[in-house]
């Protein structure tokens, strides 16, 4: 079944609970389908790692009651859409695995949490998600084709095709798994090389502890920031050192970012959608894509599709995926 235009429009008051497992943090928020926005506090909270999947859930569940009390009692939520940051199954209904928390192999998740809240859930993989919420609301309605990538802990995705959200066999859509060196870093599904493991934000962390150990001499900024602890460096600081001219941090900005490039080149090449679409956190620093990635999507890209297709960075500030969540209720949307 298409996405018809109107398909929110047509649903007065009609409240729902969105929910977004993510590898580094958890956020949840009631949504108003009929205006198209989030009601009420955006709770969000870092993903308790070590507690594994029964800890994330248990978390979230508490996110869940805690966005429900924010919009008053006046409200009734009738359902809820979840964003999982890992494959899903086939009927939507199971997390197959997480590739960064421990324990989430077959998990039940829309029965948890539809127990949990005694409403009915609808869960996708957060590529999807995103790429319905982006899609919807981003300002790109007008297109029948999008590609949305997200640039987070990890790197995910998902194409919107003649209106639809595109699934194949279940598990299309995620980029961050393209091989863009066979003989590339270690990749946290077990492959070597995905984009993943080049591009993503524990990528860029992992190579900026590696070149603070092994080569202090290229990094005097990223030592500064990490106080010289190689374990407190994140995928911020490497950024922030890459600003300030950090010899090794600019060349790991420069691959991750160039690597991304090169895929969304590829991307185009082989779907030639309308517009492809950048989110997630790493995309807050805006000024390093316009350096390292826009560049070499402008050299690469092949000349037939320079003005035929847009990128751009999204501008929902990562509520996307909350509203891409929210939007799988509708039944037009599953």
């Amino acid at each position: 079944m298409g996405i018809k235009s109107d398909s929110v429009d047509q649903q007065p008051d009609h409240f729902v609970l969105a929910l977004d497992f993510g590898g580094t943090k958890l956020a949840a928020a009631v949504v108003d389908l009929n205006h198209g926005k989030i009601i009420g506090d955006v709770i969000r909270r870092p993903t308790p790692v070590s507690e594994g999947a029964r800890g994330s859930m248990d978390a979230m569940i508490e996110c869940g009651h805690q966005a429900i009390r924010s919009i008053g009692s006046s409200v009734t939520v009738s359902a809820a859409g979840i964003s999982f940051g890992g494959p899903v199954s086939q009927d939507r209904k199971t997390v197959l695995l997480s590739n960064h928390i421990s324990n989430w192999k077959d998990v039940p998740l829309v029965d948890v949490i539809g127990g949990a809240f005694s409403i009915p859930a609808y869960l996708e993989n957060d590529g999807n998600a995103a790429a319905l919420g982006e899609w919807r609301f981003g300002g790109h309605r007008e297109q029948d084709n999008l590609v949305y990538i997200q640039t987070s802990t990890g790197i995910g995705g998902g194409f919107i095709f003649n209106r639809q959200l595109y699934r194949g066999g279940g598990l299309a859509g995620e980029p961050g798994h393209y091989i863009v060196n066979p003989d590339g870093p270690e990749c946290s599904c077990g492959r070597n090389g995905c984009l993943e493991s080049v591009s993503s934000g524990w990528a860029i962390a992992r190579d900026g502890r590696k070149a603070l150990i092994e080569h202090p001499e290229k990094c005097s900024i990223l030592i500064k920031l990490s106080g010289n602890k190689s374990e407190n460096v994140n995928a911020a600081m490497v950024f922030s050192a890459c600003r300030q001219n950090d010899p090794a941090c600019m060349e790991i900005v420069k691959k991750a970012l160039g690597s991304l490039a090169i895929t969304v080149v590829n991307l185009v090449t082989c779907l030639d959608p309308g517009v492809v679409v950048i989110g997630g956190g790493l995309t807050r620093s805006r000024d390093m894509f316009d350096q390292y990635f826009f560049p070499v999507v402008e050299k690469q890209m092949r000349p037939f599709f320079k003005g035929r297709c847009n990128v751009t960075i999204s501008n929902m500030d990562g509520n996307e995926l909350l509203m891409g969540a929210g939007l799988l209720t509708l039944e037009n949307f599953r």
